[in-house]
């Protein structure tokens, strides 16, 4: 689980970087230019639609072109990294790829202001317990932005990021395997 959570996280810092093109062109499994091929910029629908265990063929016939932004190779398994610009200002995409197949994706700012503007306050992170199942966490938590999927041997963690009114308080929340197992906030009061 600790694995996961950490892997979570690198997904979410990665995020932030800024993407550029690939040498894909944005071209679908058919060779048929993407929905976004030419734009160069992922949109939160674009996003969602994207799901683990994809090929990077089929990750980008959605987003369009995204860099290659970190490949390696470690005890066999062979790594790749690909970070897609946002179409909203301030926002990128990235997916990590194991052996082939989409492991884990992170998103920061695609959902654009709305997501940006919640309802987190000290007092509701305070509610907020390890173990609670994932609808318990949100109905307490109330608007959260899902900024994280992972799938890795077997086991799976969700990422959600829950803004205060103001926009400058957050709170970080992991939910491995359904449950919540880690929290972290800043600027709350």
């Amino acid at each position: 689980m600790l694995v996961l959570v950490v892997i979570v996280v690198l997904v979410v810092s990665v995020g932030g970087s800024d993407g550029g093109k690939d040498e894909s062109g944005g071209s679908g499994p058919s060779g048929t230019p993407s929905a976004s091929a030419g734009k160069g910029r992922i949109t939160k629908e674009m996003y969602d639609r994207v799901r683990t265990g994809m090929t990077e063929r089929e990750v980008t016939a959605i987003t369009g072109p995204c860099e290659s932004s970190a490949e390696d190779e470690v005890a066999g398994v062979r790594g790749k990294v690909l970070t897609c610009r946002g179409a909203e200002a301030f926002s990128a995409a990235t997916f990590t790829f194991s052996n082939g197949r989409l492991a884990a994706k992170g998103q920061v700012g695609l959902g654009g202001d709305a997501a940006r503007k919640g309802s987190m306050t000290k007092e509701k992170y305070d509610r907020l317990r390890t173990g609670m199942s994932l609808a318990e966490a949100l109905a307490v938590a109330g608007a959260c932005e899902k900024d994280s999927d992972t799938d890795v041997a077997g086991s799976s963690a969700t990422g959600y990021t829950c803004t205060s009114a103001d926009g400058l308080g957050s709170a970080s929340l992991v939910f491995a395997d359904g449950k919540l197992a880690a929290k972290a906030q800043t600027g709350l009061e």
